[in-house]
């Protein structure tokens, strides 16, 4: 009886360091539970981010390469413009030359006219050649742009594609430590019930056999002594005096008869 009282005691004291064990560990499952979801919703927003830059990117790479073709097309026509300029102008000077050694009046009107087309032409392709550097500008400001949000851009899906390794580590870790956590718990939660469960079954025990010990009989109480007072001595005395002179009397009563 004894050595179960003490066995349920320290049971008692077991149950309560295994569920405090038991609850440590269900905090730290919960937490990395938590850091886990936080991990795998944090790599797949990455993910979308990365789709969605990689998607910028492109567009903005796709533009600039455009706009590279349309600028190379502008120079390769401000260059033939040039050189038809260069060419007209050289046929200007010949036909102004020829213009001072014309015989007739004829001639000289025949080659002022043809200096006047040179001439239109020459005023026709320095606008064109202005009209297409004007254009060559716009698209160089253009490409400058479109290089500058390129490079970006750019940084953003190396910063981002540097950080999902990290994540990827991360999320691979909380899963092995979610696993080992869960484990703990379970094993914890098998001591708890395993503790509980030998515990009831000692205190049922316990219950029975103090049930089934006999009561003890209530021992008959002795009848209180009297305390004897100075008063109840002297009336004995004197009861007891009393007591001997009648008896003295009865005695010399007798011997006279």
């Amino acid at each position: 009886m004894t050595l179960l009282t003490r066995l349920a005691t320290k049971l008692q004291k077991k149950k309560i360091e295994v569920a405090k064990l038991r609850k440590q560990s269900e905090k730290k499952f919960k937490q990395v539970k938590k850091l886990s979801r936080k991990t795998i919703s944090g790599l797949s927003s990455l993910q979308k981010k990365l789709e969605s830059t990689h998607e910028k990117l492109d567009d903005v790479s796709f533009h600039l390469n455009q706009r590279t073709a349309q600028q190379e097309s502008i120079m390769r026509l401000v260059a033939a413009a040039q050189e038809r300029l260069k060419q007209e102008k050289d046929l200007k000077e010949q036909t102004m030359q020829e213009l001072e050694f014309a015989s007739s009046k004829e001639e000289k009107q025949q080659i002022q006219e043809r200096l006047q087309t040179i001439v239109d032409r020459i005023n026709e392709l320095t606008a064109e050649i202005r009209q297409r550097n004007a254009m060559a500008r716009k698209t160089t400001d253009a490409i400058d742009e479109f290089k500058s949000s390129k490079s970006k851009i750019a940084n953003q899906v190396r910063k981002q594609a540097q950080s999902k390794p990290v994540l990827v580590n991360l999320m691979k870790n909380t899963k092995k430590t979610a696993t080992r956590l869960a484990k703990q718990l379970e094993n914890r939660e098998k001591r708890e019930q395993a503790v509980k469960s030998t515990l009831e079954k000692i205190n049922k025990t316990l219950a029975k056999s103090r049930k089934s010990k006999p009561k003890r009989k209530k021992s008959k109480t002795k009848p209180k002594r009297k305390k004897v007072t100075k008063k109840t001595k002297t009336r004995r005395r004197i009861a007891h005096k009393r007591k001997g002179k009648k008896t003295k009397k009865s005695k010399a009563k007798r011997r006279k008869r």
